[in-house]
């Protein structure tokens, strides 16, 4: 079939003009054999031809009309990079041939092929804008119609779409197709605007009906209808705790729908991880759907990102995991549902004083603004109550010996011993004691007394600090928090942790409630796999937001869902107790476990 081929290029050739060699010369006469190759569809003789005379008379004028059939016959020939090449000579030498417009959609198909589909647009904007032919425009139609339905995404559109760069008809094309994504991904109200102003922008346009279709649907399905933002990291680093979260809000919003026939949405917004992006998504869910309510973000840093946003604007928000202190104080509008590290370091300080009678505490914390969170907390919850910190100890993180911060604290008591003595001695009338340094040196059978010492740290740390209070001879009762919740604390911290108590959010490892028990069942069912407790906080935070949309009833506002939210006590979930702090909006709820048996016996 090759062979074939070649004789017949060659019999054209000699034939037609090989000997007539010198009219090879004529630009006439080899437009003219040129055109009558490519009528026949012969493109590898069309380019033949050309090529030969180009070759001697690149500068002649012709060039401007032959160039032309040569860039064709290439891209007929599959011959995109020559295209390319040719094209990018051909434009800056002869910027207003009358060719340009079809030389715009050769360059655009070539940029398809190459799949850099915004400049291949581009190319095709400039060809419609030129003037071309009713075949080429029928081909560059379905060329944009390709790249708006099955290549670009609704917001690649919407950036390409805003730019007005684009040929008014590429562009009604690409937004006809952004509408159909968009209706389809559940943004609702988005489609709608959208929908309003193609109609209202393309009165006569060949997509009218079904832009008008896709409208009514929208009417319809938005009677009753509540739409919940989700903002969750989705991708980047943090997408699999985003997933996590999104998987147990879906089972909480199909439950609830299912059980009553309630038109509940979730428009669902990737933050991934980032501060830019949780802001662009956070405007898009007040500005464009007008949600009454968001749930997230997951993140802290994101979740302060959306708090200062919405804490002015009518809307709510319901972050199920960011546990920094602090968030929900920004408005009156933001909740916290995990228990944030500060009120898990008052509520250990809270119940040590109410069940174990402790009236004097001292704190070793790492210089940590985990530990600082924790012992901030702690140490309000203990002054409020008008009883004593003795001494707070700081380490750097890694320490092994820690006999710098309890001779320190040795020194402390003792000092603090002296000085009641003699406060005492003063008031009964006898002799002052003379002022002497504190012997911290004691006799060995000797021991300093504290009530409570609170090791606001990590298990890794925990296993250090608590065997060598015992080694300096203090009696105490040990408090922690989230942090000793680890099964390296019982293993490895030995006899010196037992009867610890700490405070922690993390009530699952120990006897699981039946509310986790039923969840996770539901959730292994839908996605195969376990959940954690990510997805245990994100099915709450949903639980909650559909409690509150079946007590107020209709289409919620979002300060009935506010005042609703601020009602919600003891409400027991998959993560564990949930109540909102009235004046705060955080989750004052927390676990305290005893260890004991080498287990965490939760105890309140």
């Amino acid at each position: 079939m090759q062979y074939s081929k070649i004789f017949v290029v060659a019999a054209i050739w000699f034939s037609s003009f090989g000997a007539q060699f010198g009219a090879m010369d004529d630009p006439q006469y080899v437009y003219k054999k040129a055109i009558e190759q490519a009528s026949l569809s012969h493109f590898d003789s069309t380019a033949m031809i050309v090529k030969a005379f180009l070759k001697n008379h690149g500068n002649d004028n012709a060039a401007e009309k032959l160039v032309p059939l040569l860039i064709e016959s290439s891209a007929r020939q599959n011959d995109f990079s020559l295209v390319r090449r040719l094209f990018a000579i051909y434009s800056k030498k002869y910027g207003a041939s009358a060719f340009l417009p079809r030389l715009w959609y050769y360059e655009g198909v070539a940029l398809v092929k190459e799949r850099d589909y915004n400049a291949a647009l581009f190319a095709f904007s400039h060809a419609e804008n030129g003037g071309i032919s009713a075949g080429v425009d029928s081909q560059i139609i379905a060329a944009v119609q390709h790249i708006g339905n099955k290549v670009l995404a609704a917001d690649e559109i919407d950036g390409l779409a805003s730019r007005g760069e684009l040929n008014i008809r590429v562009i009604e094309i690409l937004q006809y197709y952004e509408i159909i994504k968009v209706f389809e991904s559940g943004q609702l109200l988005r489609a709608k605007q959208k929908s309003e102003l193609f109609l209202k922008r393309y009165a006569h346009s060949v997509y009218s009906s079904p832009v008008k279709d896709i409208l009514s649907k929208i009417n319809e399905g938005q009677r009753g209808l509540v739409q919940i933002g989700l903002l969750a990291p989705l991708s980047g680093y943090d997408a699999e705790i985003g997933k996590q979260v999104l998987q147990g809000a879906q089972i909480a919003i199909d439950q609830y729908t299912s059980s009553t026939g309630a038109k509940v949405r979730l428009i669902i917004c990737d933050t991934r991880g980032n501060g830019i992006e949780t802001a662009k998504k956070t405007k898009e869910l007040v500005l464009e759907h007008h949600v009454p309510i968001i749930l997230g973000p997951v993140l802290s840093q994101d979740a302060i990102v959306a708090a200062s946003m919405v804490m002015d604007k009518d809307v709510v928000m319901l972050s199920p995991t960011a546990n920094d202190d602090g968030i929900a104080s920004l408005g009156p509008n933001i909740f916290q549902m995990n228990a944030t590290l500060g009120s898990l370091g008052a509520k250990i300080a809270r119940y040590a004083m109410d069940n174990c009678n402790i009236r004097d505490f001292a704190i070793i914390a790492p210089a940590s603004e985990y530990a600082e969170a924790l012992s901030k907390g702690f140490r309000a919850e203990v002054e409020k109550s008008g009883r004593e910190i003795v001494d707070e100890l700081v380490y750097e993180e890694g320490t092994k010996d820690f006999k710098k911060q309890y001779e320190n604290l040795q020194a402390k008591l003792a000092q603090r011993k002296m000085q009641r003595t003699a406060v005492e001695k003063s008031l009964t009338g006898d002799a002052l004691p003379q002022p002497q340094k504190p012997d911290v040196k004691a006799p060995q059978d000797s021991s300093y007394e504290i009530g409570g010492l609170f090791i606001p740290a990590e298990a890794e740390d925990v296993v250090m600090v608590a065997p060598q209070a015992a080694f300096h001879r203090f009696k105490t009762q040990l408090l922690g928090s989230i942090g000793w919740h680890n099964p390296k604390t019982l293993v490895d911290g030995k006899e010196y942790v037992s009867n610890a108590l700490i405070s922690t959010n993390l009530p699952m490892s120990s006897s699981p409630s039946k509310e986790w028990l039923e969840f996770k069942s539901a959730y292994k069912a839908r996605f195969a796999v376990d959940p954690d407790r990510a997805a245990a906080l994100g099915y709450d935070g949903a639980c909650l937001i559909t409690k509150c949309l079946k007590e107020i009833g209709g289409t919620p506002s979002p300060a009935q869902l506010c005042a609703a939210l601020s009602k919600i006590k003891g409400y027991s979930g998959a993560s564990g107790l949930i109540t909102f702090d009235q004046g705060q909006r955080t989750n004052s709820e927390a676990t305290i476990m005893k260890i004991k048996d080498k287990q965490f016996i939760r105890v309140q």
